[in-house]
């Protein structure tokens, strides 16, 4: 007696279960770093908190739709191979608002970085490279998902793969823009003094981490996808890569509170200083801490001691104030 065909979905179903799974998590993450982000009470503007909520609702639909998916090709249509070979409503859905959520992500990052840049001709350079590839990568999200709906099977989508390129290449570069970018302005902070240059190095350690963190799974979506064609691996990339932005950006923003512990104080003619960092190009302390979140809470916070004295160290020319 000849035996039944055993169909097999490691390739494909249970590529994506494994990104099904490993976004789960991720969204614990999420909304554990989003509590602690308003335990804080960081000194935030009102627009970035509210940003930090719509995030956190746009991660957890996210979710609901890679679980909605799952459970319509795993659950639903159980050893259906036509269906899951089929796009699907709530597919479409989930890319637009992964573009969305990576998109909030991105300017967030792009409006901390443009503030101390306000008076300095790389503000110019940073706007004309970013702004395009930034249009260039929402857009192509958009027309990517929209193009989804109109095909009966995934394997059409070799018809207008040129998108998925362009789109995870316009990911690549806009991370690579905004890291660069945070590295060249936390070397402004630089100040001479160890232990404030240990803590601009290690900002600048965590930057690039970060950024190439999202990169490297962008480009794992491109090279899974131009190599496995017929599997779903690149599903399981770009499950967790939403997730990966959010997480990254919530993470910047609440390494404040562990790198406040570390801040640096000083010892002359036998008492404690208070260290200001200021920038020159702003002006206003107080103002450049409360718009330059990311970076400048905490390089601009001050050790507060009984004595009087500040020392105020500005970017790159440590200043004395008596």
């Amino acid at each position: 007696m000849a035996e039944s065909p055993v169909l097999s979905f490691d390739g494909t179903l249970g590529a994506a279960f494994l990104g099904h799974f490993t976004t789960a998590v991720l969204y614990g993450i999420t909304s554990l770093q989003t509590f602690i982000y308003f335990r804080q009470h960081y000194n935030d503007p009102l627009s970035l908190r509210s940003l930090i909520i719509v995030l956190w609702i746009c991660d957890s639909i996210h979710t609901a739709l890679v679980t909605h998916v799952m459970y319509f090709y795993l659950v639903t249509n159980f050893t259906n191979v036509a269906a899951v070979a089929k796009p699907i409503w709530s597919i479409t859905a989930m890319i637009m608002v992964s573009n969305i959520s990576n998109s909030i992500c991105d300017r967030i990052s792009a409006m901390e970085i443009g503030r101390p840049f306000a008076h300095s001709s790389c503000r110019y350079w940073f706007t004309v490279v970013f702004n395009p590839t930034m249009m260039i990568k929402i857009g192509d999200g958009f027309y990517f998902a929209v193009e989804c709906l109109k095909i009966p099977s995934y394997v059409n989508i070799r018809a207008f793969s040129w998108s998925l390129y362009v789109g995870f290449s316009a990911e690549v570069v806009v991370d690579g823009i905004i890291t660069v970018s945070q590295c060249l302005l936390l070397r402004r902070f630089r100040t001479g003094f160890r232990s404030t240059d240990s803590m601009v190095h290690v900002l600048m350690a965590y930057s690039i981490n970060t950024g190439l963190l999202t990169s490297l799974c962008a480009i794992a979506c491109l090279i899974t996808y131009t190599t496995l064609q017929h599997e779903y691996v690149y599903f399981a990339f770009y499950f967790v890569l939403s997730k990966l932005y959010v997480n990254s950006l919530l993470a910047n923003l609440n390494a404040r509170g562990s790198l406040l512990d570390k801040k640096p104080s000083v010892n002359m003619m036998g008492g404690e200083q208070k260290i200001v960092l200021a920038d020159t190009s702003v002006g206003d302390h107080d103002q450049y801490r409360r718009t330059s979140t990311q970076f400048t809470t905490v390089m601009g916070a001050a050790l507060l001691t009984s004595d009087s004295s500040v020392i105020t160290i500005m970017p790159n020319s440590p200043h004395h104030e008596p």
